[in-house]
């Protein structure tokens, strides 16, 4: 009699992770690790996962497995090996991490095999399936050469290595990843090439569609979960070896890997934000470490973490310095707000600015407007109270939609009529300050009135296709000028664009976030980098209250080295990453009083049972950034320093507990 680990398919929170069942000789060849099977569970039959085999057990009264539901495993041997290494990086449930691997319609079939058509295919599934001849590969320059050569050293010789890319926007990075992707499949291997959700364009995935026809697998938020099964079986089947898609497509199922690329690599989409918590280029490195294949990590703006391990040993780097065009980054002119406050304008759009924007209609040329904020106010303020209007659940200020006449939650999705009288104190002096891509948009549309907009925000894009509808209309040149939030930060490669506006500067900067700085500098530099990538000349104005800040500062001149100096500085003098690793534990509650009592005393049993030599720090009690959510208040306390693991088992669990190794905020 021999016996298996199984982790049962199932939401409810279990004492452990795994289980003990025996296994009967009659399904000896067939309880293979990564197959489901049926598995009895208290009084009922459920789904489990094996995921070890062992020859003899410590438990005398084991049940036996019922039923074997898999012809084949469902999860490929790396992938239960690496669904180990993420539970314990992140401190997850074993189960909640293999169920974060399969799709739903993939879970919930009692055979591995079975396919659904989808009567209706999302945009970018379509745009990956056009029937095409292969496109040749463009000669490449003497740096994007010297940055392939080390990864086409490591997919030949079958070596896992890291290689940080470092290419200013517009340097030809694609072209690189494109290029190793060729030789891993030409060796018999496929790919798994990782964006951020917002760099999905149909440009994105045409070009990788376009390279290597019908080998091209699509997964992303936007599918059906009948969609990602089908893309699911097709990647498991052999059918399709290139998969690109959002943070989940790490755990795409290929068997033969020969590379991993994470694009923008310092896009926060990258960390899941719901148990299990990872982070899918850490993950993206865990796995090209079981697989023995190359990672490629490539940004314009890579977060401090990533570029101090590159200069620390632990990533190669490699550096793409010029626009592949030959032609100069846009020149960035910074207009300080407060001058122009003072200057009596107070609207959104600076004299500079706008003659910018006349200027590059007039020469037949499109803009892009960049504002980090959707909505017509940000806030709604009684000036003879001076109350804000705010959330009945949650700790945030409403945000006006004037479209509806409404003001929205942007956390729980309340939504109330406008109100003629303050709230607090009756009086009708109530009004909206702040400024939201919508409003932005109404302005621009009162004071260009020839001008064609377009906007791209979360209110914008809700139904499917939305995004790829929007970008196609600004790609054939059906609108001068698009007003977008971070949607339109990254992934858009458009020749025509001649003028960057960068409305607000400041939105992200003054966020309560030790990688505010960070976050600024990066979206500053990948907005700005979206003008000048045709033949004509381009240029970027910069609008913010914030001149001196070195965020800003360093993004005017596209200095990404000297922004790094800068941030590194302060984050050792605070012991923050890369100094130090991170966890934080959120208590939910409804009562405020007793989840502040519950979290203190968490912190005074952790620091009792941590010892002076873990080098670990407890800090807090913290209300969280958002103290009241959905009608439950939040306290939080972080255990900080370098070797956080050995704190994990002493961590408050239970209901009302959440866990999140290395946050991002």
């Amino acid at each position: 009699m021999s016996y298996a680990s199984v982790v049962p398919e199932t939401r409810s929170m279990l004492p452990r992770d795994v289980y003990t069942y025996a296994v009967p000789h009659d399904l000896d060849s067939t309880v293979l690790p990564g197959v489901r099977v049926e598995i009895p569970f208290g009084k009922r039959s459920i789904l489990g996962y094996v995921v070890a085999r062992h020859p003899t057990s410590d438990f005398d009264d084991v049940r036996p497995i019922g039923a074997v539901v898999d012809t084949a495993p469902l999860l490929l041997s790396q992938h239960v090996e690496l669904a180990h290494r993420v539970a314990e990086r992140y401190c997850a449930p074993l189960g909640e991490v293999i169920r974060a691997m399969l799709p739903k319609d993939v879970r919930g079939t009692r055979t591995a095999s079975r396919r659904h058509g989808p009567r209706t295919v999302s945009r970018a599934v379509e745009e990956a399936r056009i029937e095409r001849l292969p496109e040749a590969a463009p000669e490449l320059s003497p740096a994007q050469r010297g940055a392939l050569n080390p990864i086409l050293d490591a997919i030949a010789q079958r070596t896992h290595r890291r290689v940080l890319l470092h290419g200013v926007t517009g340097s030809g990075k694609t072209e690189v990843y494109l290029a190793a992707i060729d030789a891993a499949l030409r060796a018999g291997r496929g790919a798994i090439v990782l964006v951020p959700e917002i760099a999905l364009t149909p440009q994105m995935i045409h070009r990788f569609a376009a390279r290597f026809p019908r080998r091209v697998a699509v997964i992303h938020s936007a599918l059906t979960d009948a969609e990602r099964a089908v893309e699911w079986r097709r990647i498991r089947a052999g059918e399709l070896d290139v998969v690109v898609g959002s943070r989940s497509a790490v755990f795409a199922p290929l068997e033969r890997l020969g590379i991993v690329v994470v694009d923008e690599e310092d896009a926060s989409a990258y960390k899941q934000d719901r148990v299990p918590r990872y982070h899918a280029v850490d993950v993206a490195l865990m796995l090209g470490d079981l697989c023995g294949v190359p990672v490629v990590l490539g940004s314009a703006t890579p977060r401090v973490e990533t570029f101090y391990r590159a200069h620390t040993g632990d990533l190669e780097l490699a550096s793409l310095p010029e626009r592949i065009t030959g032609r100069r980054l846009p020149p960035i002119e910074v207009v300080d707000l407060r001058e122009e406050l003072r200057a009596g304008n107070r609207g959104p759009i600076s004299p500079v600015l706008d003659a910018a924007i006349r200027e590059a209609h007039a020469a037949g040329g499109q803009t892009i407007l960049f504002l980090n904020r959707r909505g017509t106010a940000t806030v709604i303020v009684c000036r003879n109270c001076g109350e804000a209007l705010t959330c009945t659940h949650c700790s945030v200020a409403l945000v006006h939609h004037a479209d509806r006449s409404r003001c929205d939650c942007h956390y729980c999705g309340l939504s109330v009529p406008l109100p003629s009288q303050c709230p607090s104190c009756g009086s009708a002096a109530i009004r909206g300050l702040g400024m939201g891509t919508e409003r932005l948009e109404r302005d621009v549309r009162a004071s260009h009135p020839g001008m064609r907009l377009l906007r791209m925000d979360r209110d914008t894009t809700r139904s499917r296709d939305a995004y790829f509808d929007i970008y196609e209309r600004f790609r054939r040149h059906e609108a001068d000028c698009l007003i977008g939030t971070q949607m339109v930060a990254k992934g858009w490669d458009l020749g025509n664009v001649r003028l960057v506006g960068i409305v607000n500067a400041d939105t992200s900067l003054h966020f309560p976030d030790y990688r505010s700085g960070e976050v600024t500098f990066a979206l500053l530099t990948q907005v700005a980098g979206r003008a000048g990538r045709g033949d004509e000349p381009a240029r970027v104005v910069l609008q913010t209250y914030s001149p001196e800040h070195y965020a800003v500062r360093h993004a005017a001149t596209h200095d990404y080295l000297g922004f790094a100096h800068d941030e590194i500085r302060v984050r050792k003098a605070l012991h923050f990453p890369p100094y130090a690793r991170l966890c934080v534990c959120t208590y939910t509650h409804r009562s405020d009083t007793d989840a502040e009592l519950e979290v203190r005393g968490e912190v005074q049993r952790l620091s009792d049972r941590l010892d002076d030599g873990d080098g670990l720090d407890v800090l807090g009690p913290t209300p969280a950034f958002l103290h009241r959510l959905r009608g439950q208040y939040r306290w939080q306390l972080t255990v900080r320093g370098q070797v956080i693991e050995r704190a994990f088992p002493h961590l408050p669990r239970g209901r009302g507990w959440a866990i999140d190794v290395d946050p991002v905020p």
